[in-house]
């Protein structure tokens, strides 16, 4: 018997449906080959008198037609190969400023200073673009417009002329970088005005008295880091982060300094006075050697030791800033609390101008790339005019002791316009 809610067969053929169907139901396959058709057991409906034993039969079955074809969207299909220019536009900026820095640290030999300064002018860029757009920074916002109104932006916060140039600078070096990997058709500021490098003396400059009263203060105090530290400063002019990284292997004898990494990424040898070689010599037998396992030629000369209740004591070799703080504190102690660090080699390279008088002996102390940059002790001290009319000195005092042998002198002739001035005033 007929199972009571299954249909009956029908009795002729039906007519397929006519409806959308699927590229799988096909008959040809891929490139026009004909499918070898699937078979599989399926209970077939049959009249009540065909025996169940022979009611199953081999047949070809397909795939049932939507009811309603799906309306997915056409999804674009990217080509093997390198992305497409729109996707690169769109890329943000800030994973690439990241491979910008890492590169110029790596492959550049940039210092560790020197990146992050790269790397915090791009993340102003970075900040005044998603501040701008209310997004992420991409490449595409590398236009010269965009640069132009960051650069409108920092003169009318009052930046300084200097720090705008650099940032702008830093972001051309970056744009630079995009145009070498094909990320940025061309660099944006190359045809923009840049703000002049104007060639401005150093307002301070300390003395030699001064320079010493620092190293003294650091004596009385009993601090041989300290001291080690100011008269590598004061004899020799070196910034502070090539002095906070120097290591045991830079000192060479009695002669100075070897291979000592220096701004730029470079490497320079630096002499020093025989005297302050033999101190530094006994500061790493006596302070350096105790305080560490095994001096190794990597081991820092200069370490930096601060500690509080809830960790204890924390020992790490010293950094820029460290030296920068010292600078402070013992500036204070001497009644100079403007001094710093940078301070310390424009008063080496004037008293060494002074005493040589030879600009090129000055620029390769230094070790400026340009006699440009040194250029800028020339205009410093007013003494040396004062010695360029050094020879007026003697004709000056012989006329005006002429003046004596007459009754009154020019001066007391003149005295008492002031007190006419003021009777008329009243």
């Amino acid at each position: 018997m007929r199972q009571e809610g299954w249909p009956a067969a029908p009795s002729e053929a039906q007519p397929p449906l006519r409806c959308w169907r699927s590229d799988a139901s096909t008959d040809r396959g891929v490139g026009g080959v004909a499918r070898r058709p699937r078979y599989s057991k399926r209970r077939t409906m049959t009249d009540p008198g065909v025996p169940t034993d022979e009611a199953t039969e081999l047949f070809p079955s397909s795939l049932d037609g939507w009811v309603v074809p799906p309306h997915t969207a056409v999804r674009r299909s990217r080509r093997c190969g390198r992305d497409r220019k729109g996707a690169v536009m769109t890329r943000p900026l800030v994973e690439l400023v990241e491979q910008f820095c890492q590169y110029q640290l790596k492959q550049r030999g940039k210092t560790e200073g020197g990146m992050q300064t790269y790397r915090w002018n791009l993340e102003q860029f970075l900040l005044f673009g998603r501040a701008r757009f209310g997004r992420v920074a991409r490449v595409s916002d590398l236009s010269k417009g965009v640069i132009q109104d960051w650069m409108d932006d920092m003169a009318a916060r009052d930046l300084t002329l200097g720090t705008i140039r650099s940032r702008q600078s830093t972001l051309s070096s970056f744009c630079s970088w995009l145009v070498k990997r094909e990320l940025l058709p061309a660099n944006p500021i190359a045809g923009m005005d840049r703000p002049p490098h104007r060639i401005e003396p150093p307002k301070q400059v300390p003395t030699p008295a001064l320079m010493d009263a620092l190293i003294e203060a650091a004596r009385k105090r009993q601090r041989p880091r300290d001291v080690a530290v100011f008269l590598i400063l004061r004899f020799s002019g070196m910034r502070r982060e090539s002095v906070a990284t120097l290591q045991a292997r830079h000192l060479d004898a009695l002669w100075g300094l070897r291979r000592v990494r220096v701004k730029g990424g470079k490497t320079r040898d630096i002499p020093l006075p025989e005297p302050v070689m033999r101190y530094l010599h006994a500061y790493v037998e006596q302070v350096v050697r105790p305080s560490v396992p095994t001096v190794a030629p990597e081991t820092p000369l200069f370490w930096s030791v601060w500690g509080r209740r809830s960790i204890g004591k924390h020992r790490a070799p010293m950094t820029g800033k460290n030296i920068w703080r010292l600078c402070k504190l013992y500036g204070r102690m001497i009644a100079y609390p403007m001094l710093k660090p940078h301070d310390l080699r424009h008063g080496v390279a004037m008293e060494v101008l002074e005493r040589r008088h030879d600009l090129e002996q000055v620029r390769a102390l230094l070790g400026h790339a340009r006699i440009d940059t040194t250029q800028i002790y020339t205009m410093i001290r007013p003494a040396q005019l004062k010695q360029a009319v050094s020879f007026y000195e003697e004709p000056a005092r012989q006329m005006l002791e002429s003046f004596r042998s007459e009754k009154e002198s020019m001066f007391e002739e003149h005295s008492h316009v002031p007190q006419t001035r003021s009777l008329k005033l009243q």
